[in-house]
């Protein structure tokens, strides 16, 4: 019995060590966050996103080093996590670090963070120029759409002093019904606002740049006014915006760099019913 005891705890030990995590590790719950080690940091490169953890804690520290990036797919597709928790060290989050995880509905950032900040579970860079993420399922309410139907959906008003969007930072909000963008806002980013809900938008004087895929699959948009200001508008910004078919735009075609396709389609075909006009 002893000698059977003794091999049951050798293979635990053998799967701990081969999954790169630690006795502390588990006392924290989390064991199932792997790293990789980069000169004297660390990286977070995966959380298995079958994880059954309602929270993932990214600590200060792994192994004696500070923990510094969330790589891209770090912890993306995670089936029950609610809320993730980002500690003080973090100076990097990739672009696809933290995507379509439905139940996450809130992200708290360390104080003593340096790079990014948290506003009410919405994550920030610590100047709060930059909107880096929305969690999918924060703010999910009843409310009325345009129809006066009720629906469950979200609200969400940017705060003034941000000025960009980020890349994906809306990416797949899908119940993202209403946003109301800050007077200070400069760049929307590639695929900030991909595949929402929302069914009408204010763009601020003062906006300059519309990314790739920016609006892509925003079927509920029927019209939408470009400011002046806007210099330039990536390639499939509204691809698939299949109700928008009044596009104003208040500047000279030919004072804009406009990329392939830029304008509403549906499936990369331009809908006959569609109106673009520009300045005169």
């Amino acid at each position: 019995m002893k000698k059977m005891i003794s091999a049951v705890v050798a293979v635990i030990m053998l799967c701990l060590c081969l999954c790169s995590c630690d006795v502390s590790d588990l006392l924290k719950g989390n064991l199932s966050i792997k790293y990789k080690i980069d000169g004297d940091n660390a990286i977070v490169t995966g959380v298995p996103d079958n994880s059954t953890l309602p929270e993932i804690v990214i600590p200060d520290e792994y192994e004696g080093k500070p923990v510094t990036e969330i790589a891209d797919f770090a912890a993306v597709n995670l089936e029950n996590v609610t809320k993730l928790t980002i500690g003080k060290n973090v100076s990097k989050i990739g672009l696809w670090a933290m995507e379509n995880n439905k139940k996450v509905s809130f992200i708290d950032v360390d104080d003593e963070n340096e790079y990014f900040c948290d506003v009410d579970g919405v994550l920030y860079s610590k100047d709060m120029k930059t909107l880096i993420f929305y969690p999918l399922a924060r703010g999910i309410e009843e409310m009325t759409d345009k129809n006066g139907k009720t629906v469950k959906g979200i609200s969400y008003a940017i705060p003034e002093g941000v000025e960009t969007v980020r890349t994906k930072a809306f990416y797949k909000c899908s119940e993202l019904r209403s946003i109301t963008l800050p007077t200070t806002l400069k760049r929307i980013e590639e695929k900030a606002f991909f595949r929402c809900s929302i069914d009408e938008i204010i763009l601020p004087e003062g906006l300059t740049f519309i990314g790739k895929d920016a609006f892509t699959y925003c079927e509920g948009l029927t019209s939408i006014v470009i400011p002046e200001s806007v210099k330039e508008i990536g390639e499939y910004a509204f691809y698939n915006c299949t109700s928008l078919l009044d596009v104003n735009v208040n500047s000279k075609e030919e004072e804009l760099t406009l990329g392939k396709n830029w304008y509403p389609t549906k499936n990369g075909i331009k809908d006959g019913n569609l109106s673009v006009s520009f300045a005169e």
